[in-house]
């Protein structure tokens, strides 16, 4: 059963479309937190505050699919808010750089 007209199979495109939906997705807003991340990491790092070998890493490191959902969907029940175990996840694919993510 649908929870919401975005849901249902009968309503969803009276209210939007397989495109729009995807920029609304899981996957998408995901994404997007790292995409933040990496953009802080090279901010932080073009004024000095991280070394730049570090935001290079991050930004090369820092991948989607090497998240682990399952962890990730349970992870953010017990927090409330999905941005700390990305974070986590993220610094451990990063290695010592994951360290200066926000």
């Amino acid at each position: 059963m649908s929870s919401t007209v975005f849901d249902s199979f009968l309503f969803r495109d009276m209210f939007g479309t397989p495109a729009m939906r995807e920029i609304f997705s899981d996957a998408a807003y995901v994404r997007r937190i790292i995409d933040t991340e990496t953009a802080l990491a090279r901010a932080q790092a073009s004024v000095g505050i991280i070394p730049t070998e570090a935001a290079d890493r991050i930004t090369s490191k820092a991948d989607f699919d090497g998240l682990d959902l399952d962890r990730l969907r349970a992870e953010t029940e017990i927090v409330g808010y999905p941005v700390l175990p990305i974070i986590k996840q993220v610094a451990d694919q990063c290695g010592d750089a994951g360290g200066y993510l926000h």
